[in-house]
């Protein structure tokens, strides 16, 4: 089984390879279409040069017949001597055309060209067109993005395009958005795999570190209440009531204790699995806050010197939450509170309505939590090393579940502590 830091750099990796594939695939791609379109943008110079030709022609005496290769029919040229390249026909037919006072118009074959770019692209890039002699064409020549064609000796049309990038991405916009679809979908795809499987590896973390503290937190009562009924049992208490009394008091307590460790693991492990919904429902908080405080007094299983102190508002408090959920938050605020104090323990739990919400404070002086500790108190497994050198028995899960809870209500929970002085958890329940 993979750890969740390896989970996790391994499915960086494979996004990073990933983006490298696809920045090669499109850097090929780009290529590819820069090549197409600077081909017909020479292809269509060359058209428009042409076309003008013959529209200059036109308006000439001169007469050009084009050899047709299909038959055998004979054709005038212009020039006695046989000439075997188009470019050179085109270049001579320039010549006479400039002989006879009809030279190449820049603006009427920049007319030519954006039609026909955009009839073979599909639309006109930025570009800059003009006539150049050889001296000009050799200082601009190195550029890829500009394309030459000659009319006569030393003399050339020029054209640049201005913005190539913009031109050839327009052009590959469909492979653009594939390439980025492409991406984010793969990379969806890998988010919603990794998250799974960090959800399982939390799981199993979860398993195995649940196992362990709830072996140790029912190793006590279960030992406690063993070795008072093998006492009870075996006949050495029977002319002995007050021993006898007490270990029937030790097994009461650590059944007590027991039975609340396990009520509080199937709550933490239901609330771990599922999502906590509540039933909410209007509730007076006094005699609901009071019920629980009492609840403490009377039944003091850690058998310390307990003093609860209740602090209302107002006469007549109303809250609006799940009855059973917040008095297990408070239960276990109430525990820990005593929990993690000295033989002497003393609570205060205060209660105040405002218009918008209910403020529970859960106030006591125990051992108090470090600055370095508060930040991962609501953690699951988490406890203070302070905590753990006393040996006090807990999972670290309580705080968790609370939390859970109060989220649960679309409220909040702060603490307020300091080491030596005890803490305070206060609480924000909605009103309404």
């Amino acid at each position: 089984m993979f750890s969740a830091k390896s989970i996790r750099i391994i499915s960086f990796i494979g996004i990073l390879l990933l983006l490298v594939l696809q920045y090669t695939w499109f850097q090929n791609s780009y290529a590819l279409m820069e090549m197409e379109v600077m081909e017909k943008c020479d292809k269509a110079l060359k058209e428009a040069i042409d076309e003008h030709m013959f529209e200059r022609i036109k308006s000439t005496s001169l007469k050009v017949k084009v050899k047709d290769d299909t038959d055998n029919k004979s054709t005038d040229v212009i020039s006695e001597n046989k000439i075997d390249h188009t470019n050179e026909i085109n270049n001579q037919i320039q010549e006479i055309l400039i002989l006879l006072g009809k030279p190449t118009s820049i603006p009427r074959v920049d007319t030519l060209y954006h039609e026909k770019l955009n009839t073979s692209l599909g639309f006109v890039p930025a570009y800059k067109i003009q006539l150049v002699n050889d001296s000009i064409k050799k200082l601009h020549e190195s550029s890829k993005y500009t394309i030459y064609n000659k009319i006569v000796d030393n003399q050339y049309i020029e054209v640049a395009l201005t913005s190539p990038l913009g031109s050839i991405l327009r052009r590959a916009q469909y492979i653009v958005i594939l390439s980025i679809l492409l991406v984010l979908m793969i990379g969806v795809i890998l988010m919603m795999q990794l998250r799974s499987m960090l959800r399982e590896n939390r799981f199993v973390s979860f398993i195995k570190d649940y196992t362990h503290a709830l072996t140790h937190e029912l190793k006590t009562p279960i030992s406690g209440i063993y070795m008072s009924a093998s006492q009870l049992v075996s006949g050495k208490l029977e002319d002995k009531p007050e021993s006898r009394q007490h270990y029937y008091q030790i097994c009461q307590e650590q059944s007590s204790k027991l039975l609340k460790t396990v009520e509080r693991i199937l709550l933490v492990a239901k609330a771990e699995h599922t999502a906590i919904v509540p039933n909410k429902d209007t509730v007076e908080v006094i005699p609901f806050v009071d019920k629980i405080a009492d609840n403490f007094r009377q039944n003091n299983f850690r058998q310390k010197q307990l003093e609860i102190q209740t602090h209302f508002s107002s006469d007549q408090l109303m809250g609006f939450f799940d009855t059973f959920l917040i008095e297990n938050v408070l239960s276990n605020l109430i525990d820990n509170a005593v929990k993690y104090s000295d033989t002497t323990v003393k609570i205060e739990i205060s209660c105040t309505l405002t218009e918008k919400s209910l403020r529970l404070s859960v106030k006591d002086n125990g051992f108090g939590i470090s600055e370095k500790e508060i930040k991962h108190i609501f953690n699951n497994f988490e406890r203070g090393d302070k905590i753990e050198r006393r040996g006090i028995d807990g999972f670290g899960i309580g705080l968790n579940y609370v939390q859970k809870v109060i989220k649960a209500h679309k409220g909040t929970i702060s603490v307020k502590s300091e080491e030596g002085k005890g803490s305070e958890f206060i609480i924000e329940l909605p009103s309404k």
